[in-house]
């Protein structure tokens, strides 16, 4: 069981760095949007700074801040959960509940996904990608890999999240209260 907290505890390290240095895609998106909104106000551009190419740069970078941030999320309890089905369970059964679906739906989604997604970065980058309007950016597969990475981020902490479950339920108490699953505990 130490063993497996030992691996959650690296793995959510690791996807804390990843979206530690995702955010600073959110700097990068205010100044380009700051940017866009005054050139276009005021009424001039630099060269090859078109406000084509900075749209296209805003949903870039908010594309590599979701991405980066994704996994991290999952593993925080930041993102939607329908407490309405839940609310009266005990911890134990959320647990329970958090194991089964992590095992029945979200790892066999994740297995059929991220070679796909592994394949859609990969074609873009072969044909070197770029955007379908004449004045947009070059290099779509840079975006495209921001995907795969997404969904290798939530694999990881899928398997973190799975960790920490089964060390909640099978482990000693010292290890139970180390293996701190935030949606199991009473409200």
């Amino acid at each position: 069981m130490t063993s497996l907290l030992k691996f959650a505890d690296l793995v959510e390290g690791f996807l804390r760095r990843i979206a530690d240095a995702g955010a600073w895609a959110f700097i990068a998106c205010i100044i380009v949007i700051t940017f866009d909104v005054i050139t276009r106000k005021a009424g001039f551009q630099l060269p090859g700074m078109g406000s084509t190419r900075l749209q296209e740069l805003e949903w870039h970078l908010h594309g590599v801040l979701f991405c980066t941030w994704l996994g991290y999320a999952y593993i925080r309890n930041a993102h939607v959960r329908i407490d309405v089905f839940t609310g009266g369970l005990s911890p134990r059964k959320k647990l329970w509940l958090e194991l089964t679906c992590c095992i029945v739906f979200a790892l066999p989604y994740l297995w059929v996904a991220i070679p796909y997604a592994f394949d859609f970065f990969m074609v873009s980058y072969r044909q070197n990608e770029s955007s379908d309007a004449p004045t947009g950016l070059p290099y779509r597969w840079v975006a495209k890999f921001f995907l795969f990475v997404a969904f290798a981020t939530v694999a990881a902490a899928v398997a973190a999240v799975v960790a920490r479950c089964v060390v909640a339920l099978y482990g000693t108490p010292e290890q139970q209260s180390r293996a701190y699953v935030p949606f199991a505990r009473q409200s």
